[in-house]
């Protein structure tokens, strides 16, 4: 299904080049997990495979690639797509349409494929992602997760020989993860070729038949996943899945006079759908609060009325004890930072040194100091020079992390700040955001990374159906089985499991 012989691939006014000298094949039927860290080249390799590369973002390529007999290269993207589904790393860029049955359908219409094919494709597509109670909602209102499994619904539509997908577990809830392990499971049942690039390798190494690792470019191991990932890995940016769940350290209880951003009794309603109901929550100075819940509960809707992006149709958010009322987003900036799931949308300069220094600049706050220290701590130092949006997803994240941390903020809004990130990186930001809490600096994350959350949180808030559910130690949260169902959570391993 897919020869690589002494393929290389540099992107357009790049230096060095990202994929070097790669020789593999994959035989049809067969599942490969593709693991290395941020920036090791895996989204490029996925994106040679169905012709994006050079067809969009051009580049050089050299060496052999064929993928179900064609040369991506020299096989324009509309004609892969019918052998190949790629999905991207970013869902919402897969979907299109004005809502999610005419998105599932898109596909298999531009096949020429008859009415009642297309209906029956939509259905079973639909029932296999459990998303069938979203087939009138329009894509552009859901959820990361829930756009994840629209986009992978999009793919399937079309039949493809060949499934690549890049990170398709980064929004997933518990319940969703689950989902997705057991259709990936059926699907090599099959026949179908899966390659699956991915972070969280301890969600598929058990079903996939083999381990491609990418190291700077260069494929440094290939074979079984079992003898690869006991051995040492740590080199290569990759880990257990563990994220080091050791409980985070209890911080005292904070007074109404600490508050940082408070939602008091927030509503949010979306093109007739509820995603918050009176919600209430507060953070203060030195806290860390992990925001919980499954796709759609409304983590980060409620996140970006945080910092004024979205403003509350009833309830009030309120900064440093006053409401926000129409205040500019610009002048909230000074108190509240926010990174957004698809940090992409944030960077905007053109380089990434002038990233870190646009925002703080613009408060007039910037430290040349703090910006060389984050870049540092984010591991950056070799990006200065390029530019972000030709960087990997987990770089672009650590980019966007930094460029707001940067502007010395009183409070941090991240939404789902592990994704895309390998193991080193989620332990750099762990250590980080722990020094800037005990800084003062107040912390609300989403995420569904527990284990990780585990480790730096000593405060669960949980969101169900746009309701805290709960809010207290994780402890507490994890001895609540109804909620843990509700929320579609699942409890991360104990240590040294």
């Amino acid at each position: 299904m897919i020869v690589c012989q002494n393929l290389r691939y540099r992107y357009p006014a790049a230096g060095d080049a990202i994929l070097q000298e790669l020789n593999f094949a994959v035989a049809e039927g067969e599942f490969a997990l593709l693991a290395g860290a941020s920036g090791s080249g895996k989204s490029t390799l996925c994106r040679l495979l169905n012709g994006l590369i050079p067809h969009l973002h051009g580049g050089e390529a050299s060496g052999v690639l064929t993928v179900a007999g064609n040369d991506p290269r020299a096989t324009p993207p509309y004609r892969m797509c019918g052998a190949v589904g790629l999905l991207l790393q970013r869902p919402d860029a897969q979907c299109l349409a004005t809502t999610v049955a005419r998105d599932i359908a898109f596909g298999p219409a531009a096949q020429g494929q008859d009415r009642a094919t297309i209906a029956r494709r939509v259905r079973e597509t639909a029932e296999w992602l459990d998303i069938v109670h979203l087939l009138a909602r329009a894509p552009h209102t859901l959820s990361g997760g829930e756009q994840q499994r629209v986009a992978l619904a999009g793919v399937l539509a079309m039949r493809p020989r060949l499934l690549v997908l890049d990170e398709p577990f980064a929004f997933l809830d518990a319940a969703g993860a689950a989902q997705l392990r057991g259709l990936l499971r059926r699907l090599h049942e099959t026949g179908v070729t899966l390659m699956v690039a991915e972070h969280r390798i301890e969600q598929i190494a058990d079903i996939a038949d083999r381990v491609l690792v990418l190291d700077r470019g260069r494929l440094v191991a290939d074979g079984p996943p079992g003898p690869i990932l006991s051995g040492d890995v740590a080199a290569w940016g990759l880990d257990d899945g563990m994220d080091g769940p050791r409980p985070a350290p209890p911080r005292p209880a904070v007074t109404a006079a600490e508050s940082i951003v408070e939602w008091d009794e927030v509503h949010c309603e979306r093109d007739g759908h509820p995603v918050l109901q009176g919600v209430r929550l507060k953070i203060g100075s030195g806290e860390t609060v992990a925001l919980l819940g499954a796709n759609g509960a409304g983590k980060s809707t409620l996140l970006r009325h945080g910092n004024g992006l979205l403003r509350a149709q009833r309830g009030a958010v309120r900064v440093l004890g006053q409401a926000i009322g129409r205040r500019p987003v610009a002048e909230l900036a000074r108190t509240v930072g926010l990174v957004m799931q698809h940090p992409a949308r944030m960077l905007f300069a053109p380089t990434v040194r002038a990233e870190l220094a646009a925002g703080p600049r613009a408060l007039q706050r910037y430290d040349p100091v703090w910006c060389a220290r984050l870049s540092e701590r984010f591991g950056l130092d070799g990006l200065l020079d390029r530019p972000p949006q030709l960087l990997s997803a987990g770089e672009q994240r650590r980019v966007a992390i930094a460029a707001v941390l940067a502007g010395r903020p009183q409070a941090l809004l991240l939404d789902e700040p592990t994704a895309g990130q390998d193991a080193r990186a989620r332990a750099a930001l762990r250590a980080l955001l722990a020094e800037c809490a005990r800084e003062g600096l107040a912390i609300a994350v989403a995420t569904h990374n527990l284990a990780w959350a585990r480790a730096l949180c000593p405060r669960w808030a949980v969101l169900c159906e746009g309701r805290i559910a709960a809010d207290g130690p994780p402890s507490e949260v994890l001895a609540r089985p109804d909620v843990l169902h509700r929320a579609r959570l699942a409890a991360p391993r104990a240590e040294g499991a």
